[in-house]
């Protein structure tokens, strides 16, 4: 059963990110990044049922299609903690952002 040749495949980014709180009741938790100093919320990511849930203060990888201007990571995709960076790592700038226009 072939629905022809075409093949779909999404662009995706990676980021890593802060933890910055566990969401009660649901296997997901608040992510951020670094502005300089200030801290960004980003939205929320899901843990998969296999996954230990991250701690706040953990860093944390994801993958998502894009970053919304004053929003959130679109369709963000838990990938696992890293214990090989600091908060550093986390800023505003590794993020890839598109721009939606109201018409």
């Amino acid at each position: 059963d072939s629905y022809g040749p075409q093949l779909k495949y999404k662009f995706t980014e990676s980021a890593s990110v802060l933890v910055t709180g566990i969401n009660p009741g649901k296997r997901s938790v608040s992510i951020a990044v670094l502005d300089g100093t200030k801290i960004v919320p980003v939205g929320n990511v899901t843990i998969p049922p296999h996954k230990p849930i991250p701690q706040p203060g953990s860093i944390v990888e994801t993958r998502y299609l894009h970053m919304f201007y004053g929003g959130s990571l679109f369709q963000p995709f838990y990938l696992g903690e890293r214990e090989d960076l600091d908060a550093s790592a986390c800023t505003v700038k590794q993020l890839k952002y598109v721009r939606h226009e109201v018409i």
